[in-house]
């Protein structure tokens, strides 16, 4: 007779609920990170673009470019408090979804930790069992004598 856990088909549940949390996770991490990275860009770029303003206006330079130069920063700064939103939401997903990863390796814990109870219970009843059995084969020998 081997062990068998009443609730082995629920831990494999558990298991699988954990691994697809994993990929959810994991999938948030780099949306996360692709949407940060933009994010960064952006921002360096708009630096750049500030940097040269800068050292344009210090040279002799037409109204008509510093026009332009702000008109650019103002829609970089656009783009740049949209992808911030994004990002905040990107966070705010990565987190939910760590979150759930949690979870469910806490409910997987569980259940291994049941199953491992269970098995150590089996393998004490098992060798109980093994005594007693060897007790009678011992008493019947002696009888037998």
């Amino acid at each position: 007779m081997s062990f068998q856990f009443t609730l082995q088909k629920i831990l494999e549940v558990r298991e699988n609920d954990k691994l697809k949390a994993e990929k959810e996770f994991s999938q948030a991490t780099r949306q996360f990170e692709e949407v940060a990275t933009k994010l960064y860009e952006l921002l360096k770029k708009k630096e750049n673009h500030e940097n040269d303003y800068y050292q344009r206006i210090e040279s002799k330079i037409h109204v008509f470019e510093i026009q332009q130069s702000h008109s650019l920063l103002a829609q970089l700064q656009k783009q740049i408090d949209q992808l911030q939103y994004y990002t905040q939401k990107a966070r705010d997903n990565m987190n939910r979804k760590q979150e759930q990863l949690v979870e469910k390796s806490i409910e997987l814990k569980k259940y291994e930790k049941m199953k491992q109870i269970k098995y150590e219970f089996y393998v004490e009843e098992t060798k109980r069992q093994e005594n007693i059995l060897m007790d009678e084969i011992s008493v019947q020998q002696f009888i037998n004598r």
